[in-house]
């Protein structure tokens, strides 16, 4: 009993799952977990207050000299701000409730600030540090992307600390503190470890399509190896990868290449999947909404280049909108490409599905004010499994090629081994004909050799018979009466071998293929056959007596029928005793029967013999019975075959033979 195999969807099923619960496990369980951080101002008293800077020029000995109402408490909730040219203060004042020191990290939640200054204090002063994108790593107080920096605050006490942060396009601050510093980073370093698996899963992504492409050079393949690299290098730009490996960029070069990978990753979705799924021939209204959503969004792309100018992000907000609407248009191209047939708009469905579950909790967190650092781990995993679910349907389209290859090449032997067999059996048969061809050749050639030495035996006689009379008239010169015989048997000899020439060349007509048959009085053709023998049947004393059908019509070939009908009166003229009867008649089939009879002693039985094997269809010996012209029966059986009929040999009452043939009727 053989158990049944998995179906390829419930294995596709199986390991998307797998993956899905991996790669969740990882980013939401590892990365994501922030166990020992406390967002500011928390608990144990700790208090933020903020100070706008309008045009970015504060000195920190003017900040401290501001009175405390020139200070906005912040209560935690949204986002600490400053917009383009400005720049923002924050004091933050820690207390440790502790019996011990807390050495832990203050850090922004965030890390897209440009530059991030810190002044604390201590017994020799103030001590100042900096952090942000555009500091370098090896000037940074935590290396890494975080704007972190290390504090200690005392215990039973209080540590104030003062932070300036300014940026290009705006600050958007969210202070969090990790009273033990080994908890952050621990956190650093899962979030390293699990965002280099993420990255290196992308990358296999994309050396895996790459091959695929320059082996298979298909369009779609290539759309997709952009949308890979792009997509790609928007997750390494948003999650500031660039700080990690330690280069300092920040706004507005960083927004740029950001706001370009993620416009070019929707114009290449766009393509991919108009290609991929064949939406202007599956439905069209489809092919040409996805035509012009790639079209918005390479426009963007173009537009992104611009970044550096702006005093706002508007081409990143554009972008993220445009991206959201392809999606939404692929998606519903893919239901409809899914209703018309297309097996791997499923994958589609799937993957944008999986994405938008990945990006529901990032819109919810972002609503809920929530740091976005954290909540972009829920759509790494989200795009994480579309991408690897449109690489499954190009490997799944790439797997039922190799199939279908495998098919037709197996298809393709089984078709030559069939043609193989078929030249087997035609070699075989053509052997066969050959050597049926080849006894043929022989047979005719035996045919020539018996005739040659019939021809030259018949030839002989008349000759010889000649040239002795010719030798007797020249001695007796004198003798009239044998002048007067030399003559007659002269004239005997002269017209036997004229029929036997005329049956040389009708031997070989025969050999060349039958005559054309025409419509003629049946005893018109018989006569001129008949009269032919009538100084031979007076010199003999036999009776030729010619019994016609007047009005009777026959089809058939007139030199090829007169020479049977001659042979036949010859041959019969040679075993009568008194009288030959050659008669025209009609057939009780409708067709025209001639008959030679002869009141001879009847067929000689060697002859009959040999006649019945030829009628019967078995092939006979060397034909026994030659006439005058010496080719005999033979020749009259071959003329009967190439008229369509054939000869009947007969008994009559009274004894003697009777040979007769019938013809078709003319004149209908």
């Amino acid at each position: 009993m053989t158990s049944a195999r998995p179906s390829t969807p419930l294995v596709l099923a199986c390991l998307l799952t797998l993956a899905a619960a991996m790669l969740g496990g990882l980013l939401l369980g590892v990365a994501g977990d922030r166990k020992g951080m406390h967002a500011l101002p928390d608990a144990s008293g700790a208090m933020v207050e903020v100070l706008p800077d309008p045009v970015a020029d504060f000195a920190f000995e003017t900040v401290r000299a501001k009175p405390a109402d020139a200070w906005r408490r912040w209560d935690g909730r949204n986002y600490i701000q400053a917009f383009y040219g400005e720049a923002v203060w924050v004091r933050i004042t820690l207390r440790n409730p502790g019996a011990a020191m807390q050495r832990g990290v203050l850090a922004d939640a965030e890390y897209y600030t440009d530059r991030v200054d810190l002044w604390m204090g201590e017994s020799g002063g103030w001590r100042h540090e900096r952090s942000g994108e555009w500091v370098q790593a090896a000037e940074k107080s935590i290396w890494g992307r975080d704007a972190a920096f290390f504090v200690e605050v005392p215990a039973g006490g209080e540590r104030t600390v003062y932070l300036r942060l300014e940026d290009h396009f705006g600050v958007w601050l969210r202070p969090v503190w990790w009273p033990d510093a080994r908890t952050f980073l621990a956190a650093q370093l899962r979030d390293a470890g699990v965002e280099a698996a993420y990255f290196g899963i992308l990358f296999a992504l994309i050396v895996y399509n790459g091959v695929l492409w320059g082996r298979l050079r298909f369009r779609d393949i290539g759309w997709y190896l952009g949308y890979l690299g792009s997509g790609a290098l928007f997750m390494f730009m948003a999650r500031a990868q660039h700080q990690v490996i330690g280069w300092a960029a920040g706004s507005p070069i960083m927004e740029t290449p950001l706001t370009v990978a993620l416009a070019a990753s929707g114009f290449f979705l766009a393509q991919f999947a108009r290609t991929f799924l064949e939406l202007r021939e599956r439905v069209p209204r489809f092919g040409i909404a996805a035509c012009w959503t790639g079209r918005v969004m390479g426009l963007l792309t173009l537009l992104a280049l611009t970044t550096p100018w702006m005093d706002r992000t508007w081409w990143l907000r554009l972008s993220v909108g445009g991206v959201a609407v392809t999606h939404a248009v692929l998606l519903a191209g893919a239901i409809a490409a899914w209703r018309k047939g297309s097996y791997h708009a499923r994958f589609f469905v799937l993957s944008f599905g999986l994405l938008l579950a990945g990006m529901l909790p990032t819109a919810i967190i972002w609503l809920l004010a929530i740091p976005l650092g954290l909540s972009a781990m829920s759509m790494m995993l989200g795009s994480a499994l579309e991408m690897l679910l449109l690489s499954l349907a190009i490997g799944d389209r790439f797997a039922r090629m190799q199939q279908d290859k495998l098919a037709a090449q197996a298809q393709a032997m089984a078709e030559t081994e069939q043609r193989h067999q078929i030249q087997e059996a035609y070699a075989d048969e053509l052997k066969h004909e050959v050597n049926e061809r080849t006894r043929e050749l022989a047979a005719a050639n035996a045919d020539k050799d018996r005739m040659m030495a019939v021809l030259g035996h018949d030839l002989r006689s008349p000759l010889t018979a000649l040239t002795l009379s010719a030798e007797q008239v020249s001695v007796d010169r004198a003798a009239a009466a044998a002048r007067t015989g030399f003559a007659a048997e002269a004239a005997q000899t002269g017209r036997a071998l004229l029929l036997l020439l005329e049956d040389v060349v009708l031997w070989a007509r025969l050999r060349s293929g039958p005559g054309r048959a025409v419509d003629q009085p049946a005893d018109g053709v018989v006569a001129p056959a008949v009269e032919l023998h009538r100084a031979a049947a007076v010199q003999r004393g036999v009776t030729l007596e010619l019994m016609p059908s007047p009005g009777l019509r026959v089809r058939t070939d007139l030199v090829l029928t007169q020479t049977l009908v001659r042979n036949l009166t010859s041959n019969a003229l040679k075993s009568a005793r008194t009288r030959v009867v050659v008669r025209v008649s009609a057939a009780p089939d409708g067709s025209v029967r001639i008959g030679v009879r002869d009141d001879g002693p009847g067929l000689p039985p060697e002859v009959s013999a040999h006649l019945q094997i030829v009628l019967a269809g078995r092939t006979g010996s060397i034909n026994p019975w030659h006439t005058a012209s010496g080719l005999g029966l033979k020749l009259c059986l071959e003329i009967a075959q190439a008229l369509g009929t054939r000869l009947e040999a007969t008994v009559p009452e009274g004894g003697g033979a009777e040979i007769s043939f019938t013809l078709p009727r003319g004149g209908k």
